[in-house]
């Protein structure tokens, strides 16, 4: 990733990312890093001054499951590893231009996402910041028609096995584990348990010594059981959370993904069939909005991620995650700090990313209109963006 001038950002209001705010401050940026914030002089001395005393800085947001392989309708005829690569860029883009400056992708099929991560990493395409969890590990037939479409594992030996294979081999940033089927699922429903919890604590076991996190596919009561005793960071989607299942998430300070623009997409697209009925046909919907209000209620940390990739989920709509968030109970600035920060410390990279801070990537979007007031104002007002430091063009 290229880095731009160093310079003094001057902003009429700082949105840090985690809950403060800071008036009338003054960023640094320096080789694509912040090097100071203060509501005084800057100590440094940088190429350029960017006046932006009458706009509101945040951090560029992160969406934290994602599929960038996918089409916004699902595919007729198979389309090749090549023909997906291409396609999971320009989805990539289409994110960043939306103000989403980094994105975690929780499953896709062999070296695809890993190409285009690498691809931006080395400069030689222009995209957002890509955290890929490679192909989600899967108990065998769990989300395949036929043999070999996923990476299926059975009993903890497989599991570890193909855990190493995607962090030694490919450096995954996080595992993916599906610990319950889908609503797509062709065989199961998607309460029905998956992975035993012997092979997702093999997992976690592998991910845990090379310091990165677990997210856990799963609905169901038993299925976030499961999770939770294997020791996963992360609860994805998480329909049915019952009582325990919050006091023990709260006690390991892990994070609900509850990717709410997936499933509020879907209802605009009943009567379709496939997917989107399947919604309502399995019960998942009618549990969505109590689930998350009672998650959000007790304290559970929440993070943004839009499991864009799904049918009629687009691409360059991934902010509006957030307005359905505020919805249904958040505060627009908690909404922000799920997007932000709490999405950051899902993907464990909150040590650089995720606020506004000396020592962290200038990631950072600028907006006409406060956001605290109307959440989206976030994309409704965004006019520029900055990527490690460079004003995207």
């Amino acid at each position: 990733m290229r880095s731009g001038k160093s310079a003094e950002i001057k902003a009429g209001c700082l949105i840090v990312g985690d809950g403060r705010i800071m008036e009338n401050a003054n960023i640094g940026v320096r080789d694509g890093w912040i090097v100071e914030v203060s509501t005084g002089k800057l100590k440094g001395d940088y190429e350029e001054l960017v006046d932006l005393s009458s706009k509101y800085v945040m951090p560029g947001l992160i969406d934290a499951h994602v599929h960038i392989r996918y089409g916004l309708k699902p595919d007729t005829e198979p389309k090749s590893d090549d023909y997906q690569t291409v396609r999971s860029l320009e989805n990539a883009r289409k994110a960043l231009h939306a103000g989403v400056t980094s994105l975690g992708d929780a499953g896709a099929i062999r070296n695809v996402a890993f190409s285009v991560r690498n691809a931006v990493n080395d400069g030689v395409a222009v995209g957002p910041r890509l955290f890929v969890s490679g192909e989600m590990i899967t108990m065998t037939g769990g989300r395949s028609k036929t043999p070999g479409q996923r990476l299926e594992v059975d009993g903890a030996d497989s599991a570890r096995k193909a855990t190493r294979g995607l962090l030694m081999y490919h450096g995954a940033d996080f595992i993916k584990l599906g610990a319950t089927g889908a609503i797509s699922s062709p065989h199961t429903g998607p309460r029905h348990p998956q992975l035993t919890v012997e092979e997702m604590s093999a997992c976690v076991d592998e991910a845990h010594k090379c310091g990165k996190k677990v997210h856990a596919h799963c609905y169901g009561e038993k299925g976030i059981s499961n999770s939770l005793e294997a020791g996963v960071d992360v609860i994805v989607h998480g329909q049915t959370l019952t009582e325990e299942h919050i006091r023990v998430m709260k006690q390991r300070s892990m994070v609900l993904m509850p990717t709410l623009k997936t499933f509020c997409g879907h209802m605009d697209h009943l009567g379709e069939g496939g997917v989107h009925d399947r919604i309502i046909t399995t019960g998942i919907w009618e549990e969505t909005k109590p689930n998350f209000r009672n998650a959000l209620e007790k304290g559970v940390t929440i993070a943004m991620g839009t499991d864009a990739g799904m049918p009629d989920n687009a691409f360059g709509d991934n902010p509006l995650d957030l307005g359905y968030m505020v919805d249904w109970g958040m505060t627009p600035m908690q909404a922000i700090v799920a997007g932000t920060i709490n999405a950051a410390y899902s993907l464990g990279v909150d040590d650089h990313l995720g606020t506004l801070e000396q020592g962290k990537h200038a990631d950072l979007l600028v907006l006409k209109k406060d956001p605290r007031k109307d959440i989206s104002s976030v994309w409704r007002s965004l006019e520029k963006i900055m990527l490690n430091g460079a004003w995207l063009t």
